[in-house]
């Protein structure tokens, strides 16, 4: 049996079921992590437990929580919360100042929300204006009017690239006719956008964002387990790539010195190019930006591939001199093309495979890294040895 006392915000990752511990130790541990963290442990409860877990919760954090479970996954609704303080606009300042007194002191919030009879969101009232208006000013005159107001159905994301920069700490979220729903808080939002930009560079790699340091080993075999037997499948086919030319390697053993030099430079070319996507895609929208960005990755490729390729082609020829292989000119010109194309199709690659995963639904960070080093493998590796072979073998 577990001791409760063991459970934290360090420890957490690595525990498998946290329903053996006590409702005071998992209302501690949820509220000392961001909100999004939360709800994705209280999405994965039993149902029964769930639900005798949320009766027993205090009232305040109960009424947040089960408010964000009836809404989507990385929508404005599962972040938002019950709205603190509502306000008629009718109602005066002595009115309004009677209202904050009845709130639970633990409750966090910022303005009260300004409705209508119809409970359509007409203001919010920032609490400093209170005390330079007499007691019986109405809060209809006082109120910030047409606040940015949010719908519950709006993406995280894209509620993140709409108020960025705008320093507002709370926002009233509405339906389509304007009414209020509830309050989402500035900083919940922030945190979810952390959150899936510091997942991205494991997503890349076939990481699940689920995993943490303190994540048990069964858990990182279970999460990391697939997406290596993708890696290990595509693998095979750079493999069969090389093995389709292993008569040309025989004849030149020179070239096999290459093909990691190839491979490692094709390949980081094309991750600096996903990793700039990547970035793009999660502040904005890229598709109109798409086509010039493939641009200019291939001018870059076709740059970095020239410099670095008369290098290798300067290395090829030293030592294909060194062993007098009559070949040595046509070896370093061959290395020289090699690296130039495949620089050219990594950096294409890598801002093409992540802005395809999209067009199919998919996530752009998800293993995009698994499938852009199959490419730049397969291209760079096949392009060095079918020139070695149409060129020398076959001359």
């Amino acid at each position: 049996m577990t001791d409760g006392s063991n459970l934290s915000k360090d420890n957490y990752l690595a525990l498998d079921d946290l329903t053996i511990f006590p409702n005071d130790k998992l209302v501690s541990l949820f509220t000392s992590i961001p909100k999004i963290k939360t709800l994705k442990i209280l999405r994965g409860f039993d149902q029964n437990f769930l639900s005798k877990f949320l009766d027993e919760a205090p009232e305040h954090l109960s009424a947040q929580w089960k408010m964000s479970l009836k809404y989507k996954s990385g929508t404005v609704g599962e972040l938002m919360q019950p709205s603190a303080l509502i306000l008629n606009e009718k109602l005066t300042v002595e009115d309004a100042i009677a209202e904050v007194k009845k709130i639970n002191k633990e409750k966090q919030f910022t303005y009260g929300t300004i409705v209508d009879d119809a409970n359509v969101v007409t203001g919010v009232l920032v609490f400093k204006d209170v005390f330079y208006h007499g007691p019986n000013t109405l809060l209809k005159d006082i109120c910030i009017k047409k606040p940015t107001c949010l719908k519950a159905e709006d993406d995280v994301l894209e509620t993140f690239k709409k108020v960025a920069g705008k320093q507002i700490p709370e926002f009233p979220v509405i339906n389509n006719e304007g009414k209020l729903l509830g309050t989402l808080r500035g900083s919940h939002v922030n945190d979810s956008h952390a959150l899936q930009i510091s997942a991205q560079s494991g997503l890349m790699v076939g990481a699940s964002p689920e995993e943490g340091l303190d994540s048990s080993l069964a858990k990182c075999i279970k999460l990391r387990g697939p997406w290596l037997l993708v890696n290990l499948v595509t693998a095979f086919v750079a493999g069969a790539v090389v093995g389709a030319f292993q008569e040309t390697i025989d004849q030149i053993v020179l070239l096999a010195m290459f093909l990691p030099i190839l491979a490692g430079q094709s390949g980081n070319t094309g991750a600096q190019a996903l990793a700039v996507l990547i970035r793009e895609m999660t502040l904005g929208e890229v598709g109109s930006k798409i086509t010039k960005q493939l641009v200019k990755e291939s001018i870059l490729g076709i740059v970095h591939g020239f410099v670095t390729g008369v290098i290798c082609a300067i290395v090829m020829y030293m030592l294909a001199t060194q062993q007098d292989n009559p070949h040595a000119i046509a070896l370093a010109i061959i290395i020289l093309v090699s690296m130039v194309a495949s620089c050219i199709v990594s950096g294409f690659m890598g801002a093409f495979v992540p802005v395809t995963l999209k067009k199919f639904g998919a996530d752009p960070a998800a293993a995009s890294s698994i499938f852009l080093t199959t490419g730049t493998d397969v291209v760079s590796m096949g392009v060095m040895l079918y020139l070695a072979t149409k060129f020398i073998i076959n001359a």
